[in-house]
């Protein structure tokens, strides 16, 4: 009589049982119980939202994570002016009631639509704690948004004054380090680094505040993420793919193992290339760290070769989260690239 060996199924949804052939006796003493694996119990499901987040942003608001996508629609016909939805772990997301802005609110100063989106909070005089920035489609400059709510509704307050008068603006990155403000953003010939003031009218530049060069202009699309104020990761997308670099300050350099400097030539560490099934990556929106900062959790869209376009027209981008475990100098283990399927460990 052959013996049976319980083993966990990885892909599964309940425990199966599989013949252990050629053990020696009866098998009586030398099963042993493992126990099940519920897959949902440590792992998560990429992508974490369909259909898309086109352009769009991720942060943490005071009880829950939010994101918002650009203006989109994700059934023909059915104009979303700037979607919101909501998660209490990054892998499981909600549409919230209402878009994060209104027929009266949206940007009227200029006609094309919001093409990529930035926020985060920031606690400012004026009341308002949460801060959205913005490009439009047409136009060389970037917008900001205030709101009370990560959700909103948030409402325009015009462009922000960059010095310098830089063009190809696309892409900003907006960022909170103790009380400084800081905004990224691409222009055509590198990445780079504003620090900004806030108000009850809008962002502010300082005077003494020229824009720091972070990064070349093989880099696009960039978030930073502070693990400490000595201690941050500059994320972009370069050649199709998402590199990545570190610093001491947030004004940089960031560089990559070598200790080359992105904004010099360097282009980083490579971190997440694309796959047969999802043929780009970009937006890396915001990364996470765990409560054990054991990993960093990356979240970013990626395009699927098959499936470019929802019905509307507008581009269908999905959103992946993936975790990297950190060495003992901070620096992220292996590469990954998106696929659909249980991805771990879960976020927490």
């Amino acid at each position: 009589m052959s013996a049976l060996c319980a083993v966990p199924l990885l892909g599964g949804l309940g425990s199966g049982l599989t013949s252990c052939a050629g053990m020696d006796g009866d098998g009586i003493d030398s099963v042993k119980w493992e126990g099940s694996v519920n897959p949902e119990n440590n792992n998560f499901h990429n992508p974490v939202w369909e259909p898309s987040l086109d352009g769009g942003t991720i942060l943490k608001g005071a009880s829950s994570y939010v994101a918002i996508s650009t203006t989109t629609q994700w059934a023909a016909g059915l104009t979303y002016l700037c979607p919101v939805l909501t998660s209490n772990d990054l892998s499981t997301w909600n549409k919230a009631t209402a878009d994060a802005f209104t027929e009266t609110s949206i940007p009227q100063w200029a006609t094309g639509r919001l093409n990529s989106l930035t926020a985060d909070f920031a606690r400012t005089y004026s009341g308002n704690k949460y801060w959205l920035f913005y490009t439009l489609e047409g136009e060389n400059a970037i917008g900001c948004a205030s709101a009370t709510s990560p959700q909103g509704v948030y409402n325009d307050l015009g462009e922000v004054p960059l010095k310098d008068d830089p063009q190809g603006l696309a892409d900003p990155f907006f960022f909170v380090q103790a009380k400084n403000y800081y905004l990224c953003y691409t222009t055509s010939d590198g990445v780079y680094l504003q620090k900004i003031g806030l108000s009850k009218t809008g962002a502010t530049v300082g005077s003494a505040n020229d824009p720091v060069k972070i990064a070349g202009s093989d880099f696009k699309d960039v978030a930073v993420f502070c693990n400490s104020s000595s201690d941050l990761y500059l994320f972009g997308v370069v050649n199709g793919e998402i590199h990545y670099a570190r610093a001491n300050a947030a004004t940089g350099p960031y560089l990559d193992k070598s200790g080359a400097n992105v904004a010099e030539g360097s282009k980083g560490e490579t971190l997440i290339t694309p796959s047969g099934e999802y043929n780009v990556v970009e937006n890396p929106m915001r990364a996470f760290m765990n409560s054990e900062f054991t990993h960093l959790y990356l979240c970013y869209t990626a395009i699927k070769g098959t499936m470019q376009t929802m019905p509307g027209g507008y581009a269908r981008k999905p959103v992946f989260v993936q975790p990297f475990e950190l060495d003992e100098e901070g620096w992220l283990k292996g590469t990954a690239s998106p696929a659909e399927g249980w991805t771990g460990p879960k976020f927490e």
